[in-house]
């Protein structure tokens, strides 16, 4: 799955994509079996950033992480066979990805490769944060909201009684 927030779209989303799955299930037949299937998976990749460049996207970001036991994106129906049962690991994934942009950056197609954190790690607000739909930020940042202004509504209560109690106490003392 890709999103697409082109330039009609509010920072911080501006010419940006978003490959939050790529589904790589072992229905390409290849020879030799080993490693073909991964020529043709960056091949795709590389020319689908090359095609967004072209169309003015400035940014790619990929998510990183393998699905968990159980998911299933784009081929619902996934063999029962050895080689399915589990997904790659996460330094794996992550492993394939990098040689994928490494190979795009040898054509020309990606100029430079950051980490999210690297992106992020100066922003002076939430709101210069890309926001994906679907992806795991917006919902771990609106648990991360909800939270906080839980914890500020208890603290605000608790402070709002505190204060009571402080001022009945005060009154207390006055009237003596």
């Amino acid at each position: 799955y890709v999103q697409e927030y082109g330039s009609d779209c509010p920072a911080p989303n501006t010419n940006r994509i978003y490959v939050s799955y790529l589904d790589s299930v072992r229905l390409l037949r290849a020879t030799p079996e080993q490693g073909a299937r991964t020529v043709v998976y960056h091949a795709l990749l590389a020319g689908y950033l090359r095609w967004c460049a072209s169309r003015g996207f400035e940014r790619a970001h990929i998510w990183v992480a393998p699905p968990q036991a159980g998911d299933d994106y784009i081929f619902h129906a996934k063999p029962r066979d050895g080689q399915h049962a589990r997904p790659m690991t996460c330094a794996k994934l992550r492993q394939w990805y990098e040689r994928m942009l490494a190979r795009a950056g040898d054509m020309g197609v990606v100029r430079s490769v950051r980490e999210l954190y690297d992106d992020v790690a100066d922003l002076e607000s939430m709101r210069l944060f890309p926001m994906f739909e679907g992806d795991f930020w917006p919902d771990k940042m609106r648990a991360i909201l909800t939270a906080a202004a839980t914890q500020e509504g208890r603290a605000a209560g608790a402070a709002a009684a505190a204060g009571a109690d402080a001022l009945s106490a005060t009154t207390d003392r006055s009237a003596s």
